[in-house]
Parts: C-alpha cells; sequence; structure tokens
C-alpha cells in the first residue's frame, strides 16, 4: 500500500513540474545601439548645438508581446536612451554638436512597441515620438524584421524610426535653421 502511496505522490509531482513548465514566464526585452546602414538617412546639415532629452517619464515595464505562454515585456525609458544614442551617433557623424545647454531640442520617447511572431522570422513595430523647441510633435514608425532573434528586430526596428525621423523635412528644416 505504501509503494502505491509513493508511486502516486511521484507522479503528481511529475505532473505538477510538467504545469510549472507550461505556465509560462516573463522576459524583460533590451535593446542594444545598432548603427544605421549607409544611405539610411539623407545628407543634412546644421551647425546650431541640440539637445537631445528622453521625454519618455515612465520607467515601468510594458507588456510588448506574447509567444506562447510566454510573455515579453519592456522599459520605454531604457529603449528611449537607445534611440538617443543612434541619433545622437548620427548628428556627431555630421558634425551636429548635442549638448544639454543647447536651445534646439529634440524630446524624444519610444510610446508604443509590439512584436509578431511570423513563420521565419520576428517583426517589431515601435513608435517614435519626437517634440521640437518650436512645439512640433511627429510621430515615428519603426519596422524591422529578424530571422534570427526578437532583440535583433528590436534594436533594427529603433533605427528605422530614428532614420525615418532624420529623413523628415520638417527636422531637417529645423536643423538646418
Amino acid at each position: 500500500m505504501s509503494d502505491l502511496i509513493a508511486i502516486g505522490s511521484r507522479k503528481l509531482l511529475v505532473l505538477l513540474l510538467i504545469l510549472i513548465g507550461f505556465a509560462g514566464c516573463t522576459h524583460v526585452v533590451s535593446v542594444e545601439q545598432y548603427p544605421m546602414k549607409e544611405g539610411m538617412v539623407t545628407a543634412f546639415l546644421g551647425d546650431q548645438p541640440v539637445n537631445v532629452i528622453n521625454a519618455q517619464n515612465d520607467a515601468g515595464l510594458e507588456l510588448i508581446g506574447q509567444m506562447g505562454l510566454n510573455k515579453y515585456v519592456a522599459n520605454l525609458q531604457e529603449w528611449t536612451d537607445i534611440a538617443i544614442k543612434v541619433l545622437k551617433t548620427e548628428l556627431h557623424d555630421r558634425n551636429i554638436v548635442t549638448n544639454a545647454e543647447a536651445e534646439k531640442t529634440f524630446k524624444v520617447a519610444i510610446t508604443d512597441v509590439n512584436f509578431y511572431q511570423g513563420a521565419f522570422s520576428i517583426r517589431c513595430k515601435l513608435d517614435l515620438r519626437v517634440e521640437t523647441a518650436d512645439g512640433d510633435t511627429i510621430e515615428f514608425a519603426g519596422d524591422n524584421n529578424s530571422p534570427w532573434t526578437l532583440y535583433r528586430a528590436c534594436g533594427g526596428a529603433v533605427v528605422r524610426a530614428v532614420g525615418a525621423m532624420l529623413n523628415h523635412p520638417n527636422v531637417l528644416h529645423y536643423l538646418k535653421n
């Protein structure tokens, strides 16, 4: 009788472990700074320093997608920091100085991120909001696919959103004047 109880307990334990495995986990997704590819941004000029500010005030974790029972969350304030690094690199490459005391400002915020699992790739889409000191607010989309990882798809989406920003006529006009 005690052998039957021991076997039943083991089966119950194995079943419980299997159920816990299927319960899913939450993963925090961080992005890295990827370089902008040659030709993604049109040539532009500017001779005044620019202050780039992280305007994403929410440091909490936002749900950006789900694969199976696994949930993926991101800190959009940290993602905005990466977008700012990409932006500052591109400005620096064009001899535009970034300075916290500059009158010309870009307030930057990644406001939304979602990803989708496809058959052979992962697609990440995000929204980037930029506000100038002139009060002009423009929304940009970053959309990128990666056959490799979610992290590459999302890092590429950040770069594409910054690229769209630096190709926008209002942003180019703001930088020139």
